[in-house]
């Protein structure tokens, strides 16, 4: 290149540079603020960290093209239209609170956490039953059957069965069961059944596969017109399936449940008290604020505290709108397993239930002890309408001693005939009469060997005469 050329490319260069300082001055071109570039991008770093849960993180750090049920928590329902307009499918949205359930990938991720509205993004966090063994024992393989046909042990020690003696069984008084489904076709279960709903398969049968729902619906109002009698025998049931058939579901199907009992209370439909023997380890907002809501409207929440031997209940069990249950043993002692928090016990070790196949088994749990506080709540919502302030009070003077060295339980063991006694002003005896005794199975039992003998040493006697 000549020199000529290259004084005129220094030239041309110059004028260019003079050109860009001149735009750069009267403001028509503005150059890029590299500090604000990097505050930005390390701002959307924290925004994400923020608003989306670590499990969550980790999984599409392992997989980030994986499709993954995401829970959204939204600052308000007008959020869904924008997430709809970035192209993410909606699977479910909140009725009474703010929130979404998706399905998407990390990409889809992405999108829905630069949405203003979102507050947070959870994997669809998983409940599952609180068993302890909940298949327990099958009594048809024992050797020697026990006779329970109208209830056994568990009846007897909350004083159930005295209550039912005296025409307290749970007429009129009505539960929503939140489960796995329950076989209502049984003969025991069939009279109280009025109406379900399968929100894990999104159809209007909850059966019931996984044989939970069954006998926690079982405890709580068993008929007793074959072989198994609950707490309220003449209270009527509905059965929500928001556990699948291998005894766990995600929270947006709980929260859905808890929202279709809402929708019956606001269309004037009747239920005192929601039963739930599930949990979760970490609370949810929109789950402690449909809770919360349905507290608001009279009904009453009883869950179970859980089974890890922890001090304080899972959730909802440890919402305060919520009356949390652990479970003791025949003796009053409370669980070793049994979660800590709890208002009251209540039977939850070898109890005896009906099964979804008609048979009785001996099952475990905090499961198996909330549906005795809540058949025993329909006992006096039969007679006498509960708020649930008066259901935490009923209950806290109403209760017997129990053993509890690990102090995971408020009071004691419930008393039917207490509760009955305190919310109506009655006087009701528990005393038993000898009559009362003579129907027991192992009184029975024994006036049998009894005759049995006494008839051996007569024919012993005629003989030796």
């Amino acid at each position: 290149m000549g020199d000529d050329a290259k004084i005129v490319l220094i030239i041309v260069g110059c004028i260019a540079l003079a050109a860009f300082v001149y735009a750069v001055e009267a403001g028509y071109l503005e150059l890029p603020q590299f500090n604000q570039t990097i505050e930005n991008v390390i701002d959307s770093s924290i925004a994400f960290n923020q608003k989306v849960e670590p499990e969550l993180r980790t999984q599409f750090a392992v997989n980030p093209t994986k499709q993954v049920r995401m829970f959204i928590s939204l600052k308000d329902n007008e959020s869904i239209k924008e997430l709809q307009s970035k192209g993410i499918k909606i699977i479910r949205k909140g009725k009474y609170v703010n929130y979404a359930v998706v399905e998407g990938n990390y990409k889809d991720l992405q999108k829905i956490v630069s949405i203003r509205g979102v507050n947070k993004v959870y994997d669809d966090k998983k409940v599952r039953i609180l068993d302890f063994d909940f298949k327990g024992l099958d009594i048809n393989k024992l050797p020697v059957k026990p006779a329970i046909v109208s209830g056994g042990w568990n009846l007897q020690a909350i004083k159930a069965d005295t209550a039912q003696n005296n025409n307290f069984t749970g007429s009129n008084a009505v539960v929503a069961v939140i489960d796995t489904g329950v076989n209502h076709h049984l003969p025991d279960l069939d009279d109280g059944y009025l109406e379900g709903w399968d929100f894990a398969e999104n159809d209007s049968e909850p059966d019931d596969e996984f044989d939970h729902g069954t006998l926690v619906a079982s405890i709580i109002a068993g008929e007793g017109d074959n072989i198994y009698k609950g707490v309220a025998p003449d209270a009527h049931y509905y059965a929500l399936k928001a556990l699948n058939d291998e005894g766990w579901g995600n929270m947006s199907d709980v929260i859905a449940a808890m929202e279709w009992v809402l929708d019956k209370i606001n269309e004037g439909e009747k239920i005192d008290v929601v039963s739930m023997s599930y949990g979760s380890d970490t609370p949810t907002v929109e789950e402690q604020q449909i809770c919360d809501l349905l507290y608001s409207k009279g009904v009453i929440l009883v869950a179970a505290s859980g089974n890890e031997g922890y001090t304080t209940s899972l959730y909802p069990a440890g919402y305060d709108s919520v009356i949390s249950v652990a479970a003791n043993d025949v003796s009053s002692n409370v669980a070793a397993f049994s979660n800590g928090g709890a208002l009251v016990s209540a039977p939850g070790v070898q109890v005896p239930a009906l099964s979804t196949d008609g048979t009785i088994k001996y099952v475990d749990g905090t499961s198996f002890a909330t549906p005795h506080v809540s058949g025993a709540l329909l006992l006096v919502e039969s007679r006498k309408d509960l708020t649930p302030q008066q259901a935490f009070n009923l209950l806290s003077i109403s209760t017997n001693a129990i053993n509890d060295p690990a102090d995971k339980v408020q009071h004691g063991q419930i008393d039917c005939i207490k509760m009955v006694n305190n919310a109506l002003n009655l006087n009701l005896s528990d005393y038993r009469s000898i009559w009362d005794y003579l129907k027991e199975p192992y009184v029975q039992i024994l006036m049998g060997l009894f005759i049995l003998a006494g008839m051996k040493i007569f024919v012993w006697k005629r003989s030796e005469a």
